[in-house]
């Protein structure tokens, strides 16, 4: 792997943090293999037309028996379906649902309506249960890692217009010299003028081959483009003065954790005496990236992390043969989140690594994605400890040194003004 000399750029953060959920990939992986619920057709409902299957498969679905607690599908118990059958909640559901389908005047999308009663469901939890709705595309595509198209990030501007807001390297857009900033204005010949970003998505997807008209500094120009494999670069890394190694992580996907491994070992074969883990505006990812991760760092003595459920508390120890005897210093900032936070409290609590910044964010909780035949959602199942068992929510990873970065670096972003990677630098010399 090739030295990424590309070091984070670190911005300021907003009151509401878009927060990358802990996902297990076990679960996930279970989900995809499992059969979708039948589909039913987008009919006006008539009086009496409720079926004994409909009442089944709508428990099925709204009461969201088959959700998952822990790594596995568990098989519906007979005594336990026949206890929420029996509940009068669910009875009273039942009734309200098949009136509104027999008296609602106009026509009714079933789907529809079976979705918002799961969003009501959720919304009743807490922040982090919600329904995975079409703008959840790029997060699910930075956490797989990898996925086909030209290697843009899109946002709507206040106007509606599609702008770029990045270009990953070395993908078709890069190459095409396509750069943020840039107005996508037609797809083919098709005007984009007021057309979502997860319609072009979509498009391109559905493509091999297109043209994309953009706009820059008011020159119009076409740029013809093929579709790729993409794979998105998590980590990037490169040698310090002193022999110091420098790892950023931008999010914990799929691919993170052998990005990392290759990193680790580029690192110790240029010499590396110590590390510099930098995890801020690192929102969080799959559990199982940073357990491989802290595994290649750590021996199976220790414990990682540690889960709670409805069950008891779990521990889990990492699978790693060696502890690594070089000093590591954690840089994280109150956008580090979730994933960040077990990895930062792992290295502080078991490799007694020392941590600069600012306090993260406080994302105890993990949530698993559950698919229902309609729709995807995700829901709070469980809490993570960190291997101590202190339970962050709400509190956050307290830094050993706090230091504010500095107005200067958000004025002039760079390695001289970014002096919370320069406190760690010192901390190590």
């Amino acid at each position: 792997m090739e030295k990424n000399t590309s070091r984070k750029k670190v911005t300021k953060q907003d009151d509401k943090l878009v927060d990358f959920e802990v996902v297990e990939k076990e679960i996930t992986d279970k989900l995809k293999k499992t059969k979708s619920l039948p589909k039913k057709e987008n009919t006006k409902t008539q009086k009496n037309s409720f079926s004994l299957f409909e009442v089944i498969l709508l428990i099925i679905i709204t009461i969201l028996s088959c959700i998952l607690v822990g790594y596995f599908i568990v098989p519906t118990n007979t005594n336990k379906t026949k206890t929420i059958i029996d509940d009068k909640n669910v009875a009273n559901f039942i009734e309200q649902y098949k009136y509104i389908l027999d008296n609602y005047y106009g026509d009714i999308d079933e789907d529809k309506l079976i979705n918002e009663a799961i969003k009501g469901m959720l919304s009743s939890l807490d922040n982090y249960s919600e329904i995975i709705d079409e703008e959840s595309n790029s997060f699910s595509i930075r956490l797989n890692g990898e996925y086909e198209g030209v290697g843009i990030i899109i946002a709507n501007d206040n106007k509606g217009n599609i702008i770029v807001q990045g270009v990953y390297k070395d993908t078709p857009a890069d190459k095409a010299e396509i750069l943020p900033g840039d107005m996508i204005t037609k797809f083919n010949d098709m005007s984009l003028n007021g057309v979502s970003t997860t319609t072009l998505v979509s498009l391109i997807s559905s493509s091999d081959d297109m043209k994309l008209t953009i706009v820059r500094d008011g020159v119009e120009m076409v740029k013809n483009i093929s579709k790729e494999s993409i794979t998105i670069k998590s980590v990037a890394y490169e040698m310090l003065d002193d022999k110091i190694g420098y790892i950023s992580i931008d999010i914990f996907a799929l691919n993170t954790a052998s990005q990392f491994s290759a990193a680790i070992d580029d690192l110790e074969s240029q010499g590396m005496k110590s590390l510099i883990i930098d995890l801020r505006d690192n929102t969080g990812g799959h559990l199982s990236a940073v357990e491989s991760m802290l595994s290649s760092l750590m021996n199976k003595k220790n414990v990682l992390y540690q889960l709670e459920d409805k069950d008891g508390i779990t521990k889990y120890y990492s699978r790693g043969k060696v502890n690594k005897n070089y000093p590591i210093v954690v840089l994280q900032n109150s956008a580090s989140a979730s994933a960040s936070e077990i990895m930062a409290a792992a290295l502080k609590e078991n490799l007694n690594s020392y941590i600069i910044g600012t306090r993260s964010f406080g994302k105890g909780t993990v949530q698993t994605l559950k698919d229902a035949s309609t729709v995807q959602y995700k829901v709070t199942t469980k809490k993570w400890l960190t291997p101590k068992g202190t339970w962050v929510d709400g509190v956050g990873v307290t830094p050993d040194k706090t230091v504010e970065l500095s107005e200067e670096y958000y004025q002039n972003p760079g390695f001289d003004t970014d002096n919370q990677l320069n406190a760690a630098i010192e901390y190590l010399k």
